[in-house]
């Protein structure tokens, strides 16, 4: 039962004197029933120093401990699923498919980092005996403070990635959560804090804070108790959490995901050969989720050297008739349709297509203009692309010089296209974090190799990605032991190897005891 309350160190708290916001359906945009309380001074400083109290036990518990965490943490979310998606659509009006895969994908996330934990490799267990006897390994950084995101009310939000690699980590997690879908927050954090519980974990490793002011997170980032901060939204709020963190006394690492254009380049012969088909695809991509993922391309760079291809067209057509979702709020909405205005009454376009029965539009226009106006290279997030026309495959590189830092870049070509294109894809290397040959970048899979990350803007720092296992190395940190003496080690770095994990003893790896 949701109870619009904060969580503050394994309880629930109710105050009639805090202010009072309410969540929207987007549907209709009328405001759902429950009323959530703003997180106050109090709430805040207690979280934080409950976090910080736990963290020293926390930080040393054994890898099965808070494997068995997780794993708990999803058997709570399965047998509460059904209440956590009917608040998820509500809140969202995203339709039943997307709430179920995106369901799933919590679930699939936790999972991997359970696997993690139990296999340890990711402790990055360093032992020389020869000379001075050093030992490291990676610990936790402390107490972590998540943002929900607005447009994954799931998978990035409550017991997403974020706090799934902190926890896995050894840090205790503060979510902010989001103020456009707090019921789904709360449901989810409701569901964590019991298996906070159910493990006999302390209290105070997860907290749950709403508030719809800026203020709170301002506050919890300030806070000289924060040890690091995880965000997934827009490049101002993520810029404005970065420099938040970098004013303190303490500075402390913000890992801002802040979005992306996400360039397709498709060069000539592709472009000449299968140009309906890419429309078709692309197309299918932008208005995937109404256009609200982070991967959403919003760049279509053509190598056209006839000025022929009639792919802009093509791609007005496959939008044509869309039936899309409303944005998953309001402010969303209104942000993307005052960039919409924006870009139909500048000059810099050739063409400006908006659909009639949706909010999708589609832009074109040339090499030549897209490099003289740089607003062009700004994202617009929601279902919108510009087509991007160019004559040689000289310009094609201008391009690539001139874009920002993105999370994905994509060279579409045939094999004497890519044969061609090296100088292009090094250029590319520079400005992305996950560089694509096939397909379209929406779709980010949840693995050890993936990188959701990209130099800035895309986010804080490109050393580290938002998704996939590598994700937990954002919230460690190395220590070394210098001649420790066996019974004040960690377990981990002990010469019988008790936990039996692959460790790299005077430069071989093996699970052998010393």
């Amino acid at each position: 039962m949701i109870s619009g309350g904060n969580l503050v160190n394994g309880v629930w708290e109710s105050s009639k004197s805090s202010p009072h916001f309410f969540t929207k359906n987007p549907q209709n945009e009328k405001s759902l029933p429950t009323a959530f309380e703003e997180a106050n001074e109090d709430q805040i400083q207690r979280a934080l120093e409950g976090a910080s109290e736990s963290f020293e036990s926390y930080r040393t518990t054994s890898f099965e401990t808070r494997a068995n965490f997780l794993s708990a943490i999803q058997k709570e979310l399965q047998a509460h699923k059904e209440e956590i998606l009917i608040y998820y659509q509500k809140e969202s009006a995203l339709p039943q498919g997307r709430a179920e895969g995106e369901f799933q994908r919590t679930l699939d996330q936790l999972q991997r980092f359970v696997e993690l934990l139990q296999k340890g490799i990711f402790a990055n267990i360093r032992i020389h005996t020869q000379g001075p006897d050093i030992r490291k390994m990676l610990f936790g950084i402390g107490p972590i403070v998540v943002f929900g995101a607005s447009n994954f009310p799931l998978a990035f939000s409550t017991a997403g990635g974020d706090t799934a690699s902190a926890l896995a980590a050894g840090c205790p997690v503060i979510v902010k959560g989001h103020p456009y879908h707090a019921a789904t927050s709360e449901s989810v954090a409701r569901c964590i804090s019991n298996a906070v519980q159910k493990c006999n974990l302390p209290s105070g490793i997860f907290s749950h804070l709403t508030g719809a002011s800026h203020e709170l997170g301002s506050r919890l980032v300030s806070h000289p108790l924060t040890k690091g901060v995880g965000f997934t939204g827009s490049f101002k709020g993520g810029r404005a959490l970065f420099d938040l963190a970098q004013k303190r006394t303490e500075p402390i690492p913000v890992f801002s995901e802040m979005g992306s254009t996400n360039p397709i380049f498709i060069l000539e012969n592709q472009l000449q050969t299968d140009a309906a088909v890419l429309a078709k695809e692309i197309a299918q991509s932008v208005l995937l989720g109404s256009g609200q993922f982070c991967t959403n391309p919003g760049l279509i760079m053509i190598h056209d050297p006839s000025g022929k291809s009639h792919f802009y067209k093509s791609l007005c057509n496959e939008v044509k008739g869309a039936e899309l979702a409303p944005m998953v709020h309001s402010n969303i909405e209104k942000q993307y349709q005052e960039k919409l205005k924006e870009l139909s009454n500048t000059n810099a376009l050739n063409s400006f297509y908006q659909a009639e029965n949706c909010a999708a539009a589609i832009g074109e226009v040339s090499a030549s203009t897209f490099i003289k106006y740089s607003h062009l290279a700004e994202e617009v997030f929601g279902p919108f692309t510009l087509v991007v026309s160019c004559k040689t495959a000289e310009e094609l590189i201008e391009l690539a010089n001139a874009l920002p830092g993105q999370l994905t870049a994509t060279i579409l070509g045939t094999s004497s296209d890519l044969a061609s294109s090296k100088k292009l894809s090094t250029r590319l290397q520079l400005k992305t974090g996950r560089l694509l040959f096939q397909g379209v970048p929406t779709g980010v899979a949840v693995t050890q190799a993936m990188q959701h990350g990209g130099p800035y803007p895309a986010s804080t720092d490109p050393r580290f990605t938002a998704v996939g296992t590598d994700a937990i190395h954002r919230w460690l940190q190395p220590i070394a032991f210098q001649d420790c003496p066996q019974e004040l080690l960690p377990e981990a770095l002990r010469n019988e190897n008790p936990l039996g994990l692959l460790r790299s003893i005077n430069g071989e790896l093996t699970t052998e005891a010393l």
